[in-house]
């Protein structure tokens, strides 16, 4: 770009976000270490004091900033606060929830704990999972073998799903994307590609092998310590730990199953668990007055499906890695990278001015129009492999009984979707 008043920085705060780093510098983006600056991507979630900036604009983030993550999302990382709302969820719509394991948290059920489990030893046809409330990439997951031997502290207990589909005899889980764009109105996108991650040995409930982290955890970065562990040298690569979604159809179809009836499952999943904590998303952007346009979640789903080919949510992950180390890696995640950055829309604006490059009218009012027509124009970008799942045409009344309230930008935007689709 010739004018060197208009140009993309980027801030991280986190070590997760290193593999971001070189597909930044791809796409021209310089890195910054000034946490106050007006860059056009914030990694990281943003702190009381970004907020309390009121120099020139309200919240201290501007109109042209993208920052990676929505206030309270910790809501939907967290394992025991995502199943709280989900269990919230459940008893008022029973059925209609029922794509979580059985799952007890400390303390709040530890009155439920005792009781359930105060007798209990490890039982191969009654197993259950000890997870921590918030940690990722299988860190610290035990087998229960007795309440009396753990300190629940920071912990969930979690049925164990045993009755699964396998791929070559090995335990796998589907680590599949999806992106929130805005609240108010909400959208939410599903990525069409991404991984399947296959343990390097043989599942099994056998109590000699009820321990072994390899069997039971399909985590990359646990199974790649293992010396069976192989990486995919080839987009098609039948024998590696990784595989590709477009592979893992093929799988499915071999057993005549079609994997577009499996993926409706998991968009439904997908739209469901994310209103399950929309409303305290929406309530935190009210209370700290940030409008949420500035805000997007790239989420990793984690999902392991049965022996009857039912999907389940396992968790959510909060900063899917964009670490490249295979072919596999290369051609999916530098893909979803590019799709995300376009379809969040980040465009140079001059710091001098607070105008966007090469946009004549650039003022973005905080008002319902305003977010409603900023909504709009991005389901107008290039989406790549990204599909808009919610809001459909078809599918706007099946999902509005699940929010708590309905806003006026929700309502305006499905009127808008209906009449022109």
């Amino acid at each position: 770009m010739s004018d060197k008043n208009y140009f993309l920085t980027y801030f991280q705060c986190e070590k997760t976000f290193n593999p971001y780093k070189l597909l930044l510098k791809k796409y021209g983006f310089t890195r910054s270490h000034n946490y106050f600056g007006e860059h056009n991507l914030f990694l990281c979630a943003i702190s009381q004091d970004r907020l309390n900036q009121n120099k020139i604009y309200k919240g201290g983030i501007n109109k042209f900033q993208k920052v990676f993550r929505f206030l309270n999302s910790q809501y939907m990382f967290q394992k025991n606060t995502l199943y709280k709302f989900y269990l919230s969820m459940k008893k008022i719509y029973n059925e209609d929830f029922n794509f979580m394991p059985e799952t007890y948290i400390f303390p709040d059920d530890n009155y439920t704990i005792n009781k359930k489990f105060v007798n209990y030893s490890l039982d191969i046809n009654n197993l259950w999972l000890v997870k921590p409330s918030n940690s990722s990439s299988g860190k610290n997951i035990t087998i229960l073998e007795s309440l009396a031997d753990i300190n629940l502290e920071n912990y969930i207990i979690t049925r164990y799903i045993t009755n699964i589909k396998l791929i070559n005899g090995k335990k796998y889980d589907l680590r599949l994307y999806a992106l929130i764009t805005g609240l108010k109105p909400l959208r939410i996108y599903f990525y069409k590609e991404g991984l399947i991650r296959i343990a390097t040995q043989n599942f099994s409930l056998n109590i000699t092998s009820i321990k072994d982290k390899y069997v039971h955890l399909t985590n990359i970065c646990i199974n790649n310590k293992n010396k069976n562990y192989i990486l995919p040298n080839s987009l098609i690569h039948k024998n590696a730990n990784i595989w590709s979604v477009a592979m893992y159809k093929d799988f499915l179809k071999s057993f005549n199953v079609n994997w577009y009836t499996i993926r409706e499952k998991i968009k439904d999943i997908i739209i469901k668990s994310i209103q399950c904590i929309y409303q305290e998303l929406v309530n935190e952007n009210e209370v700290k007055k940030v409008n949420d346009q500035s805000f997007y979640n790239l989420l990793g789903y984690d999902i392991l499906i049965d022996d009857k080919y039912s999907p389940h949510l396992i968790e959510i992950n909060k900063n899917p890695s964009m670490a490249i180390n295979n072919v596999l890696d290369n051609k999916i995640k530098t893909k979803l990278f590019t799709d995300t950055i376009n379809l969040i829309g980040i465009v140079p604006y001059s710091r001098k001015t607070k105008k966007p490059f090469n946009v004549i009218n650039n003022i973005i009012y905080d008002n319902i129009e305003n977010n409603v027509n900023i909504a709009l124009c991005e389901l107008k970008r290039p989406r790549g492999n990204y599909e808009l799942i919610f809001p459909l045409k078809e599918n706007i009344n099946k999902y509005k009984k699940y929010f708590r309230t309905i806003s006026e930008e929700n309502s305006i935007f499905w009127d808008k979707i209906r009449s022109s689709l």
